[in-house]
């Protein structure tokens, strides 16, 4: 099971109090508790954000209650030294490093597609002024052929508005070295039909 999750690439990770139950093998309303007593401590460490989920036969809905690495960090300090515990927290704190090592890595791509997007766009606007839209059709190709979705689908596919924003480290490098060859092609002359069909001729 994943501990730490993010949404986005400027979104700070998190892990959540029934992870925390689940993992250490505690009871949820003994870590809900301890969660709630040191309420206070815990927000010295940053905002605490919580999502509601489904109705409970009380009527109320459920919280799901975030918590970022430091908070995380201090209330598992609270719950003993199980060996279940001690164990968590080495797979927490190793959790939490692994996804800031992988957004720091696609913030990186991010902001080389940044640059390679210029000259993607510039090369497009260069050989097409006056068409509306040979930016979307190619845009639309490079995505179709680095990743098999259109920026639509993933759109619809990942809940997100800036299908750039979700893409991993590696699709990212597809993508950047898609929009590259392309360019390259439609600085050799070759048209919308002849660049697609050059493209995907491997495939």
């Amino acid at each position: 099971m994943e501990l730490v999750y993010y949404k986005g690439l400027q979104d700070e990770p998190y892990t959540t109090l029934n992870i925390v139950a689940e993992q250490t093998e505690m009871n949820f309303e003994t870590v809900r508790n301890t969660f709630y007593r040191h309420r206070e401590e815990l927000e010295r460490f940053g905002i605490l954000h919580h999502e509601r989920g489904s109705i409970q036969s009380s009527g109320q809905p459920t919280k799901t209650w975030k918590l970022n690495e430091a908070q995380a960090t201090f209330l598992i300090t609270l719950l003993g030294n199980s060996p279940k515990v001690i164990q968590f927290k080495s797979d927490l704190v190793m959790a939490f490093y692994q996804i800031k090592s992988e957004l720091d890595e696609r913030k990186i791509h991010r902001q080389v597609n940044k640059v390679v997007n210029i000259g993607f766009g510039d090369v497009i606007k260069a050989h097409y002024p006056e068409s509306k839209h040979a930016y979307s059709n190619y845009h639309r190709l490079a995505y179709k052929y680095a990743l098999g979705v259109t920026p639509k689908q993933i759109k619809e596919q990942r809940h997100t508005e800036d299908p750039q924003s979700v893409l991993t480290s590696d699709e990212s490098a597809r993508l950047e070295r898609a929009k590259q060859q392309i360019s390259l092609f439609i600085q050799d002359g070759y048209d919308y039909e002849d660049i697609k069909a050059k493209m995907f001729a491997d495939i």
